[in-house]
């Protein structure tokens, strides 16, 4: 027999006070005169008799209903014996939650340090024969394997916080992989959290055999502030010009984020600071100014100052002011005299003209739009290398001809593109509504220009399919500029030819900033910023078809291959990257751009499970926070049959016999 709180045993030293009420009856007795005792004898030795029977009785009700008492609050419970002489199949994994969240400060130090303690509690509740699994969020290789108590004692040593975060679900897969392979899903699973709300798994079950505890941490203070994400307000970045970056700051908090200082560097020099302020529970968007003098590379650095959770006060930004963007026009016999004047006001824009017959494929991939303007048919080759280089990020602009020569061949490309062109309508009507919103119209309108200012189309052809999205529509509700995403690009589709004799757009002020801003969406972003994770995408501008790389900080440096598109590459990480900042990216060894990966904001809100509710949910035992009590308890729960309930009933039932012994016992 074993007992959870063996402490409350002392209090057996309770049942001395009935023995010595018993011994030493301290009732005073009253003397009565009486005449003559002879017949009163025979009756007072029957009670006397009957009296002694009676307290001993009572005295035997009272001690054994203090001690059952005693026994029922010490809770006493019977190991299980077979189990415990069952070693072959028993196992134990604990998983300790070591995400940024867990670098909060408690009255007992960080959570993670306490965590680590708490594991190291656990542990030492079984025996030195038993195996261990420990398990973090970065589900290392060697985390794959049992350990015996030393070795568990001494990984447990290494752990750290990480970027990495996991949902309930991959945690339990990768606790009941691992017993599965020593052929048996029966063990003790343990998981030591804050539990936070972005652990829940959508409608997950368990449904293993294997027990679940759980053992929640928390911090003194449910708050923090951080910078959520910063992004330029201006598709390019010049040089020698206010750049602006706007920045998005968050607080979760019940106390206001007042006149702090968010600084801004660049390659490690502090450039600038600005005040900002945000109010409890609130998010707010601030701009700070960026001045540029070069076109290399350069790492963003913006920060503030928030405790105790830091990791989310830095974002890091890769940014290079763009020397330049190419324009093709591909074009036979039409005037284009309106795409002249847009392209030669800025020396930004490269623009070059090519006939259908003199085109070079191997240019589309330094081009940052392509204009199809008015083709009187589309060959199949054509047709693939245009549908190659949208997916491989590219832009292009379809402008269909009101009098084409092959229209099967044009239908057949819209089809490849994943629209269709149905008949030509020749009719008077009006642009009516723009959706401003769209990145194309970024920076155009300060309010969208009257009905009456906006431009006039005699001849559209009629625009459909199920994945465009309108940009430009008339008052019939036909539309007049749609685009659809193909790879990782984009196809913009005009329903009319910009020609001076069907469509007025060419003479009216929307079309300066369109075609301004259309190359500006191609290709990889001028500056990057990329979420570290377990899966971690991202691109970048490259100079030939190599598809090693490597990404350098400091000492470390990191190979990947990479997918080659064009002049894009597209890799992905899958967690060799654990810190964020500026990277250089290595192209034979050379330094070819600067990528900057920043740790997903998952972990900034505070926002947890109660683990009560867990518990319902999953039929999961909750852990005592008494470190104490965590041997016993774990025993008990794990491998034994307790018996309070049976003590508190017998301690019941002497107390119920001793008042019937009082009542009808005379």
């Amino acid at each position: 027999m074993h007992f959870l709180y063996p402490s409350f045993l002392f209090a057996l030293f309770l049942i001395a006070i009935p023995v010595i009420i018993h011994l030493f009856n301290f009732r005073r007795y009253k003397k009565i005169v009486f005449s003559d005792i002879r017949f009163l004898k025979s009756l007072v030795e029957q009670n006397k008799k009957q009296q002694s029977i009676k307290q001993w009785l009572l005295l035997l009700c009272r001690i054994l209903a203090i001690a059952f008492l005693v026994f029922a609050f010490a809770q006493p419970f019977m190991p299980n014996q077979e189990l415990a002489k069952s070693n072959s199949n028993y196992w134990v994994s604990v998983y300790i939650d070591n995400s940024f969240s867990m670098t909060a400060n408690s009255k007992e130090g960080s959570l993670l340090e306490v965590a680590k303690s708490k594991a190291k509690d656990i542990v030492g509740a079984y025996k030195n024969n038993d195996q261990f699994q420990l398990l973090t969020n970065d589900f290392e290789g060697k985390q794959q394997r049992f350990l015996n108590k030393k070795d568990f004692l001494l990984a447990l040593e290494e752990v750290e916080a990480s970027s990495v975060h996991r949902n309930f679900e991959a945690i339990h897969k990768r606790q009941i992989s691992l017993g599965l392979q020593q052929g048996s899903s029966n063990g003790q699973l343990y998981w030591i959290s804050d539990f936070q709300e972005n652990m829940q798994s959508p409608n997950w079950k368990i449904d293993s055999l294997s027990q679940l505890f759980l053992l929640p941490i928390n911090g003194d203070l449910k708050q923090n502030v951080w910078i959520d994400s910063a992004w330029l307000v201006d598709p390019i970045v010049r040089i020698g010009k206010q750049n602006k970056i706007k920045v998005r700051i968050k607080n979760q908090s019940e106390t206001a984020f007042e006149n702090q200082a968010l600084a801004l560097k660049v390659d490690g020099v502090q450039k600038a600071i600005q005040t900002v302020s945000c109010l409890p529970g609130q998010s707010t968007e601030v701009l700070i100014n960026l001045s540029l003098n070069d076109f290399n590379w350069h790492g963003i650095e913006l920060s503030i100052t928030d405790y105790p959770i830091i990791f989310d006060d830095t974002y890091y930004l890769s940014i290079r002011a763009r020397a330049f963007a190419n324009v093709l026009l591909l074009n036979d016999e039409v005037e284009v005299k309106s795409f002249k004047n847009v392209y030669g006001v800025d020396p930004f824009y490269h623009f070059k003209i090519t006939s259908f017959g003199q085109i070079n494929f191997e240019e589309f991939a330094q081009q940052s739009l392509i204009i199809l303007n008015e083709p009187k048919q589309i060959g199949s080759g054509l047709s693939a290398e245009l549908l190659k280089y949208v997916k491989a990020g590219g832009q292009l602009l379809f402008v269909p001809s009101h009098k084409p020569a092959d229209l099967s061949s044009i239908r057949q490309f819209a089809m490849e593109m994943g629209f269709g062109i149905n008949q030509l309508t020749k009719q008077n009507i009006q642009i009516a509504k723009i959706e401003s919103k769209d990145p194309l119209f970024a920076n155009v309108f300060s309010k969208v220009p009257e009905l009456t200012n906006l431009p006039v189309c005699s001849e559209c052809w009629q625009i459909e399919g199920a994945n465009l999205r309108t940009l430009i529509q008339f008052n019939n509700d036909q539309t007049f500029l749609s685009k659809i995403k193909r790879g990782d690009g984009y196809c913009f589709i005009s329903s009319s030819a910009f020609s001076e004799k069907v469509n007025s757009i060419s003479k009216h002020a929307l079309f300066v900033p369109i075609m301004l801003n259309m190359p500006l969406q191609s290709g990889a972003k001028n500056f990057a910023s990329f979420t570290l994770g377990q899966q971690s995408p991202f691109q970048f501008e490259v100079n030939n078809s190599q598809k090693i790389f490597s990404l350098q900080m400091g000492k470390s440096n990191h190979l990947f291959e990479a997918k080659i598109f064009g002049s894009i590459g597209y890799a992905q990480l899958n967690g060799q990257l654990q810190l964020a900042g500026i990277y250089n990216l290595l192209e034979s060894n050379q330094v070819q751009a600067k990528l900057a990966f920043n740790y997903p904001r998952s972990e900034s809100y505070q926002g947890f499970l109660a683990p009560g509710q867990l518990k319902n949910e999953w039929g999961a035992q909750l852990l005592e926070k008494d470190i104490k009590l965590l041997k016993a308890k774990i025993e008990k729960e794990t491998q034994g049959t307790d018996y309070w309930q049976w003590a508190l009933t017998l301690a019941l039932i002497f107390l119920l016999l001793e008042m019937a012994i009082i009542r009808w016992m005379k």
